[in-house]
């Protein structure tokens, strides 16, 4: 069949960047001071989380407030309140993982697959697909102070030609979000305790700025979790983890122009006897020893010109670093025995310019990436050893990427935006000889070698169009088409079929968006967005069996937010088949409906709120077992109450309780294993104070 693909328009759209800048972007124009007219404080009343009815994405942010009030355990849990974002093994840092629109990991059988973008600090991180196994989301949630979830693929062509499903953002915390304006130094000291599982946490954060041009933050974690209980008091399997964590960031002013900025994150997760599937802890009875590290560096130089808007540069220079090591003493199991290692290295190069065409106001991003991903996975014991595993391939991808986006803005109410990018690839073997491995003894599977230096290279030109049409100071229209390429990936090596191959994408989205106040009463303001979406895949090459894919499905999010109360609500609907027949697509997840109702005391003070969560049983599934097995449906309930005195001997503590899953409700989501239910009744208490 042929497809249209919707880069012919992106290009269409780029090419009136050759118009010539107006006279406009000269910035003549200051206000004597006794022209200035201070305004009254506007108090807006808010939700938990707002709704992005300003953008032609289906965007959620979650912020630093909502970060505090959902105390997770796992970065994981940070993204599951979203719509139609699923995780797996999202209550620990073992082998989770995030599935957007049903694309993502392959739950309970590999890791990531370029479908789903992670970006960590503008740094992406990797995609390989470790057999029962990943480390997508080993990350502590403490060390962030914001996470953008982007479903679908309007936001990924800066870091990614495949995210057809969607990119996940996190920013780390900064020294100025602990200090108060003419503060030097701060101490922000929180401790916790979660009681399915016994959990500790503590974290220190020392922010430090000696002068408005420099500042510095510190940040040491230690969480502990014991094996926890599902709902019947059924011990939920390998589900303890320590996961010591830590964050350094430097900024430096230079200029007034111009900024040096360092961060580098870690967080280890080491485990001791537990199952080799991370996913299922009754897959097998060989236990492992597995160590999880995920190290994230980068320097960034941004030059931000106060005369010239034409100018806001970016130079990032990254290191990321995704290490498991897997060790036991089964006799034969080499696969049980292996030092997966992944390094990347990369430059990018950007640049916004923002001017004015006619009555056009245009936001031009242009930026280029180097970039070079070496991965190995050495075996550690038996005949083969100190070559790469035969189900993970080593080797060396590099690639060079250049991507244009142009937001153009006519008027007041059209917002037209374009994007095309450009990636060319090598994959490079290494270490890859003759092995074969072993599941156990007697269970072994032979690989046929690949020569070093052996190249496969492929590129591929990507592009979006999308546009938003604000109809009235309310209501607003919006779609947006995409083409992506999913490159093959190190995995692929030892494949004839995919090494050469890449799997394309198209998406369409359409929606209608609703912003307004004074909707029910005085001061209170009403938030709304309806997105309906449509996703083909050809040429796959993630799932076996599977060439061709269709999905398609719907998400709501509205929030209200008034001085008596405020409520946020999201529901997610999608549906997949296969090969071109009414086969289903198994890894679509449950549709869902989630409610949280809350109201402010004491000037905002004190924050008391209650969350349903509702799941609808599942059978659109062709498998009978493991985690695409048919599930039922679900309800829970969740209590947060969040106390944070503004003055008094109590100034600058924060005090948190919550209960999830209220009702101690044993049920099993989607996509879950079903030999490990979700977690039963969890009470969670955190303390924190800044000094």
């Amino acid at each position: 069949m042929k497809r249209t693909s919707p880069f012919a328009v992106a290009i269409a759209g780029l090419t009136a960047l050759t118009a010539t800048p107006s006279a406009g972007l000269a910035q003549d124009a200051f206000l004597d001071s006794d022209d200035i007219i201070e305004l009254e404080e506007i108090q807006l009343n808010e939700s938990r989380r707002g709704v992005q009815t300003d953008t032609a994405t289906s965007t959620t942010v979650v912020d630093q407030k909502e970060i505090e009030a959902r105390q997770a355990t796992s970065f994981g849990e940070l993204l599951d309140s979203i719509p139609n974002v699923s995780l797996i093994n999202g209550s620990t840092p073992q082998g989770s993982a995030v599935n957007i629109r049903g694309l993502g990991a392959q739950a309970g059988t590999y890791g990531t697959d370029g479908h789903v973008a992670v970006v960590i600090d503008g740094v992406p991180s990797g995609a390989e697909e470790i057999y029962r196994n990943g480390s997508l989301l080993s990350l502590e949630p403490e060390l962030f102070r914001s996470v953008e979830v982007t479903r679908g693929p309007g936001e990924s062509f800066r870091y990614n030609s495949g995210a057809m499903g969607g990119t996940v953002e996190a920013q780390t915390k900064d020294a100025t979000d602990f200090l108060q304006d003419g503060d030097t130094f701060s101490v922000r000291q929180k401790v916790g305790y979660e009681s399915n599982g016994d959990g500790l946490l503590s974290t220190t954060i020392l922010s430090f700025a000696p002068s408005d041009r420099f500042n510095a933050l510190a940040f040491y974690g230690y969480r502990k979790v014991k094996e926890g209980k599902d709902g019947s008091g059924t011990t939920r399997q390998a589900t303890g983890f320590k996961a010591p964590s830590g964050l350094l960031k430097l900024n430096y002013q230079l200029t007034d122009d111009s900024r040096l900025t360092f961060g580098y994150t870690q967080t280890t997760s080491p485990a001791e006897d537990v199952p080799y599937d991370a996913f299922d802890p009754l897959w097998s009875g060989t236990l492992v020893d597995r160590i999880m590290k995920d190290k994230t560096a980068y320097l960034s130089y941004r030059y931000t010109s106060v005369e010239n808007d034409l100018i806001d540069f970016e130079a990032r220079l990254f290191r990321k670093q995704e290490e498991m090591e897997i060790t036991s003493s089964t006799v034969g199991a080499n696969l049980t025995n292996t030092d997966h290692d992944t390094v990347t290295h990369g430059l990018r190069l950007e640049n916004r310019a923002r001017f004015d065409t006619a009555s056009v106001s245009h936001t031009l991003t242009t930026g280029v990436e180097f970039k070079n991903r070496e991965r190995s996975a050495i075996l550690l014991s038996g005949a083969d050893a100190g070559e790469n595993d035969g189900t993970a391939p080593g080797g060396t991808d590099e690639s060079i990427s250049l991507y244009i986006a142009n937001k153009m803005e006519v008027g007041d109410r059209l917002t037209v935006t374009p994007q095309i990018r450009f990636e060319k690839q090598t994959l490079t073997s290494q270490n890859n000889r003759d092995t074969t491995v072993c599941f156990g003894p007697g269970f072994c599977i032979p690989y046929t070698a690949i020569p070093d230096g052996t190249q496969y290279k492929k590129q591929a030109w990507t592009g979006a169009l999308s546009a938003r049409y604000a109809v009235s100071d309310t209501f607003a229209v919006f779609g947006s088409a995409a083409y992506n390429e999913n490159l093959p990936i190190l995995d692929d090596l030892r494949s004839s079929a995919n090494r050469e191959k890449s799997e394309k994408a198209t998406t369409f989205e359409l929606g209608l968006s609703y912003d307004g106040f004074d909707v029910m009463m005085d001061e209170d303001r009403l938030q709304a967005k309806l997105t309906a979406f449509r996703t083909e895949i050809w040429d796959g090459t993630t799932y076996s069996g599977i060439n061709d894919t269709k999905l398609e499905g719907l998400e709501l999010e509205l929030n209200y937010a008034s001085p008596v109360f405020y409520a946020d609500f999201a529901a997610a609907r999608t549906r997949g088949t296969i090969n071109g027949t009414s086969t289903f697509f198994n890894y679509t997840p449950a549709d869902t409906v989630q409610l949280t109702v809350g109201k402010k005391f004491m000037d905002e003070q004190l924050d008391i709120a209650v969350e349903a969560k509702h799941a609808f049983a599942h059978n659109r599934t062709t498998s009978a077992g493991g985690a695409t097995a048919p599930s039922d449906d679900w309800t829970t309930y969740a209590l947060s109450v969040g106390y944070k005195p503004k003055s008094g001997a109590l100034a600058g503590t924060e005090m948190r309780l919550g209960v999830e899953n209220l009702f101690d409700t044993t049920y099993r989501p989607y996509l879950t294993n079903p030999n490990r239910n979700a977690k039963g009744r969890n009470i969670k208490f955190t303390l924190a104070k800044t000094f």
